[in-house]
């Protein structure tokens, strides 16, 4: 397993970093649209089912959840992003859906309801455990028997050119004045379930069983419906972009964007709007 960050993850997920997410989660929504899309097909949600929706930031995906059980379920939101659970709280979820609740805690030290779940979701909330062992023996537990587990996660980095492309593009924008970015790597962060092998120890070890794994590569709106221009500057807010570019001064953000620009421009839609894709994997298991 990977070290532990040495920030706790709620000093991760405060301040301008949570506050840029709740600015843009509209656009984010409309870009990952496809992937919940996989994810609820591969759920097959049922009604009057309880879920559990972990890592659930703003909602989108708990709302979502709440409006398939209809009204005899219920569905739980849970992250550790405070910010975002009252974001989320303020947004009422469709008519006809189930009653909705939010904790705000961490998987790794949560103490959750015994069995309380018949369906453990995430739309990319499962990545980032300090320790992913304890949380997903966490979930387990909070899994009913029978219970299924059904988690979108990225495939590793170089699958995907929505990261890979804006990633290298900024590196040798970098290097091209002389600097020398450190680039992240493949399998780190939100990259850290897309290798099979792990990820089935993983959840195996965790007490699941029956573990699956679906690949989709799927076609993204970047930042949900930007121009060349406007996706150019996004990428230096997220992922591992932001990551090789946020040491850089002035002058060599101006030149990532600048270079990012010209690459996005030959990857625009009927809209002119950036689409890239996307390399998703949905892991599924059971609790015995």
């Amino acid at each position: 397993m990977a070290a532990a960050p040495s920030d706790p993850p709620t000093d991760r997920w405060e301040g301008e970093r949570v506050a840029r997410w709740i600015r843009q989660s509209a656009g984010l929504e409309r870009q990952l649209e496809p992937v919940s899309d996989v994810l609820f097909a591969a759920a097959r949600l049922r009604a009057g089912e309880r879920v559990l929706d972990v890592g659930c930031g703003t909602g989108p995906t708990t709302r979502r959840a709440a409006a398939e059980v209809g009204p005899d379920g219920a569905v739980t939101g849970l992250d550790v992003a405070g910010p975002m659970l009252a974001h989320a709280a303020e947004v009422p979820a469709p008519d006809g859906s189930a009653p909705l609740s939010w904790v705000e805690a961490d998987a790794v030290t949560w103490d959750p309801p015994e069995g309380a779940y018949d369906v453990v979701l995430s739309r990319f909330g499962v990545m980032f455990f300090d320790d992913p062992d304890a949380a997903f023996a966490t979930l387990a537990r909070a899994a009913a028997p029978g219970g299924r587990l059904v988690v979108a996660v990225w495939a590793e980095r170089p699958e995907s050119e929505l990261f890979e492309m804006p990633l290298q593009v900024a590196v040798e924008a970098l290097r091209a004045r002389g600097l020398d970015p450190q680039v992240p790597p493949v399998d780190g962060g939100p990259f850290s379930l897309g290798d099979e092998g792990r990820a089935r120890d993983l959840l195996t070890g965790a007490g699941w069983t029956d573990v699956g794994r679906e690949v989709h590569r799927l076609a993204m709106p970047f930042g949900g419906a930007l121009s060349a221009p406007e996706a150019a500057g996004s990428a230096l807010d997220f992922g591992p972009t932001r990551l090789v570019t946020e040491g850089a001064d002035d002058a060599g953000r101006a030149a990532v964007v600048g270079a990012l620009t010209e690459a996005f421009s030959a990857r625009l839609d009927a809209e002119d709007h950036v689409t890239l894709e996307g390399t998703v994997v949905v892991l599924s298991a059971r609790r015995p």
